[in-house]
């Protein structure tokens, strides 16, 4: 996969979560074209949109964890977030899954099929529980913080 240098993106916290609901939008659209891609057979392009998603999914990653998880953690504790920590701890297992799948795609059509299914599954399983569990338990934690502590 494509390697380089990531920094947290400078944007509000509205603004943030937005944007990540949006790649989750567009990295379902790729995981689309590989699907696309596999049935033909193509696997120059399962490839090809792979690296893009790798691209994406980088970037992604290192926002949520960086600043998602860490209000998380610091808001609710390491035990009041360990919910959140497991599906933050689902990035590694597809990336992963996005490297065989890329693998695969010069060697393998049958198991290539089979991964690139199980890695659809794993990841519309992953953003369904970012974007209706953990997003909204950090804005509601983001919204506490930003009122601050009730007047004495």
């Amino acid at each position: 996969m494509v390697e380089g240098r990531y920094s947290p993106r400078d944007l509000g916290f509205e603004a943030l979560v937005k944007a990540l609901v949006g790649e989750h939008a567009k990295m379902k659209q790729g995981l689309s074209r590989v699907e696309e891609a596999t049935e033909r057979r193509d696997f120059e392009e399962v490839s090809k949109a792979l690296r893009e998603l790798d691209l994406i999914f980088r970037q992604h990653i290192l926002d949520e964890e960086s600043t998602i998880l860490r209000l998380l953690v610091k808001e609710l504790g390491v035990k009041a977030a360990e919910e959140e920590i497991k599906v933050f701890q689902q990035h590694r297992p597809i990336h992963q899954l996005m490297q065989e799948v890329a693998e695969l795609a010069s060697m393998s059509a049958d198991k290539l099929v089979d991964k690139q299914w199980e890695l659809n599954a794993l990841f519309l399983r992953h953003t369904s529980a970012e974007e209706h569990f953990v997003f909204p338990r950090a804005t509601s934690c983001y919204l506490a913080q930003r009122k601050g502590p009730p007047p004495p």
